[in-house]
């Protein structure tokens, strides 16, 4: 079964891989949100959107913790 998930929940997870990939742990919320052009409190929403599709995993009260399931 394939989660339905927006085009901008697909950009903030694409770079979320990359930026995690380039700096070797996952990047802030606000290093997202600079990448992607949007706020940080809409990054953040994504975040939990892409989270209970099952696509992302975030560590609670861990700063730096979003990833993505390959």
């Amino acid at each position: 079964m394939t989660a339905y998930v927006t085009d901008g929940q697909r950009r903030i997870a694409r770079v979320l891989r990359e930026l995690t990939e380039e700096a070797g742990y996952p990047p802030s919320i606000r290093e997202i949100a600079s990448a992607v052009g949007l706020s940080a409190s809409t990054v953040a929403y994504h975040l939990r959107a892409l989270e209970r599709r099952g696509i992302g995993t975030h560590a609670p009260h861990r700063s730096r913790s979003y990833q993505v399931r390959r």
